[in-house]
């Protein structure tokens, strides 16, 4: 069933990508892959591409791991997680999960604190900085930092693995001067592309992969059955 599933979904999304209602994100290198996570929150990595000392930064962690954790059992690695979400936070601290550490700060372009905007609907997780039509009946102050500010936390010169799930904040983070000027001690990115915000669509996204490839990252690998999750690697790898 979960296979037909896919394949209607990989299906619907063609055809909207035909109609020009889906951006067309192009897989320019051809890597061996490895998947991390469920069918709902997982990306593609490149196969055999960590170790125990790598250096993972999952940013926007909602109320699923499955990711990070996929990582932790196959490398042995430390995984640095970061989101402000209050859901997120009191999930991660439940479950207590081995070789994970949490930080409780958002990524932006700025250091400061910020209007975090919570789902409108409870059973949703995800909050943002961004306001749309789905967020923003609670809001709450949070405290953000820069991409600078994670490898001064960290201490490290090189981070493998960067994952970015941050709600539309993605497009801004790209396109700062900072993200550009650390963007080459970064490996790999594994992005989630919140196109089908009517604040964005999909120029923003197609605008993001120009602004990756001028910074010599390229696509790996897309999610065919969403459209939204991508895996960018430094064509120097």
């Amino acid at each position: 069933m979960q296979i037909l599933l896919n394949i209607y979904r990989a299906c619907k999304i063609v055809m909207k990508q035909l109609l020009h209602l889906e951006p067309i994100v192009r897989k320019k290198l051809n890597l061996r892959l490895e998947y991390h996570g469920n069918n709902y929150c997982g990306w593609s990595i490149v196969a055999n591409s960590l170790n125990s000392n790598s250096i993972v930064v999952d940013i926007g962690l909602g109320e699923d791991i499955t990711f990070s954790q996929s990582l932790i059992k196959k490398y042995k690695l430390v995984v640095n997680g970061y989101d402000p979400t209050p859901k997120s936070i009191g999930y991660i601290k439940r479950i207590k999960p081995n070789k994970f550490v949490l930080n409780e700060y958002g990524l932006g372009t700025r250091k400061e604190k910020a209007k975090f905007y919570l789902p409108n609907d409870e059973n949703h997780v995800s909050g943002s900085i961004i306001r749309e039509q789905h967020l923003g009946h609670q809001e709450i102050d949070v405290e953000m930092i820069t991409i600078g500010d994670i490898f001064g936390m960290l201490k490290c010169d090189q981070i493998d693995l960067l994952k970015l799930d941050i709600e539309g904040a993605e497009f801004d983070l790209i396109e700062s001067q900072e993200f550009k000027e650390y963007s080459a001690k970064i490996d790999m990115i594994c992005i989630e592309f919140h196109h089908r915000w009517p604040s964005y669509g999909i120029k923003s996204t197609l605008q993001a992969v120009k602004t990756l490839a001028d910074l010599d990252f390229y696509c790996a690998w897309g999610n065919k059955t969403t459209n939204e999750e991508f895996l960018f690697v430094r064509h120097t790898y």
